[in-house]
C-alpha cells in the first residue's frame, strides 16, 4: 500500500513482533517501547507500507 504524501499521516506496523510508529514523508521511525521510545534514522524515505517494513526489519 502506498503512503500517503502528508506530512500528518503516520503509520504504526508491528514486525517480527516489535510496533514501530513512522511519520509520512520523513526518514525518521521510533519503536514504541513501552514509556520509552527508540528513535531509528532510515536510509531513506519509504514510499510504501511494504518499503517501510523491510526497512524496519533491520532494527529487529
Amino acid at each position: 500500500m502506498e503512503l500517503k504524501k502528508d506530512p500528518r499521516c503516520y503509520t504504526d506496523v508491528c514486525v517480527n513482533g516489535k510496533w514501530f510508529h513512522h511519520d509520512h514523508l520523513t526518514k525518521s521511525a521510533y519503536m514504541l517501547n513501552g514509556s520509552q521510545s527508540i528513535a531509528i534514522e532510515l536510509v531513506k524515505t519509504p514510499e510504501t507500507e511494504d518499503e517501510l517494513i523491510n526497512l524496519l526489519q533491520g532494527y529487529c
